[in-house]
C-alpha cells in the first residue's frame, strides 16, 4: 500500500502554494513630479462629492503604505480585481474610475499599460504598473486634514434583531449553514441582495454568536484600526451563486483583512514597517479547534495533534518529521471533503500517478480520514470550523489591542508589538485563546 508520505510527495502544489512573491518597492531616481491639483467646483453638491472621492483616495493611500517607498517615486501594480481596492471602490469599474481620478490629481501616473503581475494581495490579477508619488501623497494628506476628510471605510453590515424576528419565513432557515454544496433557491420576487440579507438573518438564528462577533469586528476597526485600513477586519458571510444566479450554492465565512493573503515568507516588509517584533501562531489550529469542540474545552498546544492522528494509524511506528509534514499537507484536503472517496478522487487527479494503483491511494486515504475523525474526537465540522476559529481569534485580537499592543492577525497567527519576550508573548496568546474558546463554547456553541 502507498504511504501518506509518498502521496504527499507526488501531489502537485495547491494554487495558493504557487503565488508569486509580494511586491517589493521599486523606486525611480530620475522622474518629473506631476502637478498636484484638486479641482474644486462651485456647483451644488460638488463639495460633498469631492470629499467622498478624496476619502476613497485617502483609504487607498493608507492601504499601500507597505508597498511604496518612504519617499520619492515608487513603481507599483494597482489591480482593478484586488479585494482591497474593490472594498474601497465597490466594483472593478469603480476601481478604474478611482485610478483615473488619482492620475487626474497627480498622485499616480501610468508606467506600463501592458504588464501582467500577481498583485500584492490577490492572485492572477492582470494590472498595469503605475508611478506613485510620495510628495503628492503628502500634499493630499495635508489637503484632507485641512478639510476634515477622513479615510473611507465600509463597516461590516449588522442587521437588527427586529430584522431577524421579521425575516421571510418562507425560507427554510434549517438549511442555511456555512457549507459547500448548498442549493438555496432564491424566490422569484426577491433580488440577490435581499436574498443574501434573508440568508444572513437565518445565519444569525443558527449561529447565536455571529452577530455579536460582527459587531466586535466593527468595534476593533473603529477603535484600533481607524488609521490602519490594511489591518481592518472583514467578517461577513460570503455567498457563492450558481452560474445562472438562481440559487446560492455555498456560504463561507472567515475573518480577514486586505493583506491577509501575503505569503508568510513575504511578510517581512509589513512586520518591519509597523515594528511587529513578536509572533505566535496556534499549532495545528483546525484539528485543535475540532478536538476542543468535541471535548467541550480547549486542548492545550502541548498535545501534538498530528502525532495523535499518526498513532491511530501506526500505534508503535516512528513518527518522523517527514510524516508530520505529509499529514499537515494532506489534512485540510481530507477535512473539508465529504468522504474519503471524494478526497481520494481529488488527490488522484492532482498527483503523479506513475507506477501507482488508484485503489492503493483510495485505501490509504480512507485509513487516513478515519484516523483524523478518531483522533479529533469523532466529528468534523466542515466550514463551521472557520466560523469558530474566527470568533475565538477575533476576541483574542480584541484583548491584545485593548492592552495597547499593535497587532496584525493573519488567520491563526498574531504579529504584535510589545515589551514581552518571546516566551511571555506566546504564553499570553495561548492563555487568551484558551479563555476565549471556552467562553465561546459556553455562550454560543450548539449542544
Amino acid at each position: 500500500m502507498i504511504t501518506l508520505q509518498e502521496i504527499a510527495g507526488r501531489l502537485e502544489s495547491k494554487p495558493e502554494d504557487n503565488r508569486k512573491t509580494a511586491w517589493n518597492p521599486e523606486t525611480v531616481d530620475d522622474y518629473t513630479l506631476p502637478e498636484f491639483n484638486i479641482y474644486e467646483s462651485t456647483a451644488k453638491g460638488a463639495k460633498t462629492l469631492l470629499k467622498k472621492k478624496l476619502s476613497k483616495v485617502l483609504a487607498f493611500v493608507n492601504s499601500v503604505r507597505s508597498m511604496r517607498a518612504e519617499e520619492g517615486c515608487t513603481i507599483m501594480p494597482i489591480s482593478v480585481t484586488s479585494r482591497a481596492n474593490q472594498m474601497i471602490w465597490t466594483s472593478r469599474k469603480g476601481v478604474s474610475n478611482g485610478i483615473a481620478y488619482m492620475k487626474e490629481i497627480g498622485l499616480i501616473s501610468t508606467e506600463n499599460n501592458y504588464y501582467r503581475f500577481n498583485a500584492y494581495t490577490d492572485y492572477e490579477n492582470t494590472c498595469k504598473l503605475y508611478r506613485y508619488y510620495k510628495e503628492n501623497e503628502d500634499k493630499l494628506r495635508a489637503y484632507c486634514e485641512r478639510n476634515n476628510i477622513e479615510p473611507y471605510w465600509t463597516e461590516n453590515i449588522v442587521y437588527s434583531m427586529e430584522d431577524v424576528r421579521n425575516r421571510d419565513r418562507s425560507i427554510d432557515g434549517s438549511k442555511v449553514h456555512f457549507k459547500s454544496k448548498l442549493k438555496l433557491m432564491k424566490p422569484s420576487y426577491m433580488s440577490n441582495v435581499e436574498f443574501e440579507k434573508q440568508l444572513t438573518l437565518c445565519l444569525y438564528e443558527n449561529y447565536p454568536g455571529l452577530r455579536f462577533h460582527i459587531i466586535k469586528a466593527n468595534e476593533i476597526n473603529n477603535l484600533y484600526y481607524k488609521d490602519y485600513p490594511e489591518f481592518r477586519v472583514r467578517f461577513q458571510p460570503k455567498f457563492e451563486w450558481s452560474v445562472d444566479g438562481s440559487y446560492v450554492k455555498r456560504i463561507g465565512i472567515r475573518a480577514t483583512n486586505s493583506i491577509t493573503n501575503t505569503k508568510k515568507a513575504d511578510r517581512v516588509n509589513i512586520l518591519n514597517n509597523y515594528g511587529l517584533t513578536l509572533e505566535k501562531d496556534i499549532n495545528a489550529s483546525v484539528p485543535r479547534m475540532t478536538l476542543s469542540l468535541n471535548f467541550g474545552h480547549w486542548i492545550d498546544e502541548s498535545v501534538d495533534l498530528y502525532e495523535l492522528i499518526y498513532r491511530v494509524m501506526e500505534p508503535s511506528g516512528d513518527f518522523t518529521y517527514e510524516m508530520r509534514e505529509a499529514i499537515k499537507k494532506l489534512h485540510m484536503r481530507v477535512y473539508f471533503d465529504s468522504s474519503s472517496v471524494a478526497t481520494a478522487h481529488h488527490i488522484w487527479r492532482l498527483m503523479d500517478k506513475n507506477g501507482v494503483l488508484k485503489q492503493d491511494v483510495n485505501d490509504t486515504i480512507e485509513a487516513f480520514r478515519e484516523a483524523i475523525i478518531e483522533a479529533e474526537g469523532g466529528e468534523l465540522y466542515g466550514s463551521d470550523i472557520f466560523y469558530v476559529e474566527s470568533c475565538v481569534y477575533l476576541m483574542t485580537l480584541y484583548d491584545l489591542l485593548s492592552s495597547r499592543h499593535m497587532v496584525w492577525q493573519v488567520y491563526d497567527c498574531f504579529y504584535s508589538t510589545g515589551k514581552e519576550d518571546k516566551e511571555q508573548f506566546e504564553e499570553m496568546i495561548s492563555n487568551g485563546v484558551r479563555f476565549n474558546f471556552d467562553e465561546f463554547v459556553r455562550k454560543y456553541w450548539r449542544e
